[in-house]
């Protein structure tokens, strides 16, 4: 993994081996804190253009409902825009975080977003996306 950006909040990388991005989000965020990372992320697609991501939810403690309809509805169209086309998307245990992410996903319609409880899985699914 070739880091690109770390805090505390949110680390960006570039994974040479699979050719995505992994995006690991942590602790307590809200609408701003979406928005910011977001355009980070974007910035970051840029530098290293590639179509997956693995975007790691499972250590977000709080609810960023407030920010869900614009990361449904406007930054993942970014995504895909920037030609993004699979994110694997790994949920909290938290519920009030997990639930601003199925929130968000009601407004999605591009790229193919799939929801993950783990890791893992979600790595297995984003690694036989073609």
């Amino acid at each position: 993994m070739k880091p690109l950006y770390s805090t505390p909040s949110l680390s960006i990388s570039y994974d040479t081996a699979n050719e995505w991005l992994y995006v690991e989000w942590k602790g307590h965020h809200d609408a701003q804190s979406a928005q910011t990372g977001g355009e980070l992320v974007l910035h970051y697609l840029q530098v290293h253009p590639c179509y997956k991501m693995l975007n790691d939810n499972s250590q977000v403690t709080s609810n960023w409902e407030a920010g869900a309809r614009w990361v449904g509805s406007q930054y993942y169209m970014l995504l895909a825009e920037h030609g993004m086309r699979f994110v694997a998307w790994v949920c909290p245990p938290h519920w009030s975080a997990r639930r601003s992410m199925e929130i968000a996903m009601q407004f999605v319609t591009k790229p193919v977003v799939i929801l993950f409880d783990d890791v893992a899985s979600g790595y297995d699914w984003l690694s036989r996306q073609a």
